[in-house]
């Protein structure tokens, strides 16, 4: 069999979480985002396996304070933030399936302090689901690798050819590498992620394929919104490829209210989380597992419309909308925030 990097629609073995716990990082000690993250597991089991990561010391409490499903399977692991999609390496399909690992430093160098455990978790997960570890040259994360199924590969330039990430490395270098990280034939470059993508620019704000012949983007006709241009670049990369588009609206820009910022404790290394921050969000940072598709909800009258327009995409699948504010305060979203493993 040859190897390759399925698209995320295709058959799952389980869906990774990570149990937020930083209130540098999160408002109000965490617990807001605790409980979405125990919202999202408890609504994706029931469709396939979960695997919770959770720190040792914090397992009784979550037990104790939460109405987890029963069906969740717990891991006790050391890491320092709850972003399995960045810091936990793809899995390649063949005759010997194995982790595709790379290199993680956490957006550029620390977009949030430390990450040492953070970038030995594809070790870990290595040990859990008994998959060996090939490893690439390249730094970056799994929020920027976009794969169709079929040896076209997805990805933001701004932020893998930046010296924060892949110093002195040449484009050749880095598509070179990508391709044999990934397993594909071509890469598709994006130049430059949304305005206000904490981690530099990462696709999965951006695209997503419901399956190999559609592709969803993000989209906005407003003029007066900071994506307007942006996705336009978008369109013009992807317009001619041989897939089915579809435009999913983008919310306008959300901004930080007091009582967000006031709920973090800020550190010296804490990224900026002050009022009146502009807070990028899309319906496109999804969950799509095995018959769901869990989207972002902002109590805006847009919600309605992004559902409608999932629900289409997805036909066969059920649409299951949640809460997307506070993983959006972190500066990230549901995407952000699952691994899916497939099967």
């Amino acid at each position: 069999m040859k190897n390759r990097l399925p698209g995320e629609y295709e058959e799952q073995r389980a869906t990774i979480f990570l149990f937020p716990y930083r209130p540098d990082i999160w408002r109000n000690n965490a617990k807001p985002i605790q409980q979405n993250i125990v919202d999202m597991a408890n609504i994706v089991v029931q469709y396939e396996p979960v695997i919770l990561g959770v720190l040792p010391e914090l397992k009784d409490y979550l037990i104790k304070n939460f109405n987890l499903d029963t069906r969740i399977e717990l891991f006790e692991v050391k890491y320092n933030d709850a972003w399995p999609r960045d810091s936990i390496s793809s899995v390649i399909k063949g005759d010997k399936d194995y982790i595709s690992s790379v290199h993680f430093n956490c957006y550029g160098d620390g977009l949030y302090v430390p990450w040492d455990d953070d970038a030995k978790l594809d070790e870990e997960f290595s040990k859990f689901f008994n998959l060996p570890i090939k490893q690439s040259p390249l730094t970056l994360e799994g929020g920027n690798m976009l794969p169709d199924g079929n040896g076209t590969l997805f990805a933001v330039k701004e932020s893998i050819l930046n010296d924060n990430r892949n110093p002195g490395m040449s484009l050749e270098e880095v598509e070179k590498y990508l391709k044999e990280a990934t397993c594909s034939n071509k890469i598709v470059w994006i130049k430059r992620g949304l305005y206000e993508d904490e981690t530099g620019g990462h696709i999965d704000n951006l695209l997503v394929f419901a399956d190999k012949d559609t592709l969803l983007m993000s989209w906005t006709d407003d003029k007066t919104n900071p994506q307007y241009e942006i996705v336009r670049e978008v369109y013009d990369v992807i317009k001619d490829l041989p897939y089915h588009i579809v435009k999913v609206p983008l919310p306008p820009m959300h901004i930080r209210t007091k009582e967000e910022s006031d709920g973090i404790i800020d550190e010296e290394t804490s990224f900026d989380r002050n009022e009146g921050h502009p807070i990028m969000e899309t319906y496109i940072n999804i969950i799509l597992a095995n018959g769901v598709v869990i989207v972002p909800q902002y109590g805006i009258p847009l919600d309605k419309e992004a559902l409608k327009v999932m629900k289409e995409a997805f036909p066969d699948r059920d649409i299951v909308p949640l809460n997307g504010r506070e993983a959006s305060l972190g500066g990230g979203g549901f995407h952000c925030l699952s691994k899916h493993i497939s099967k």
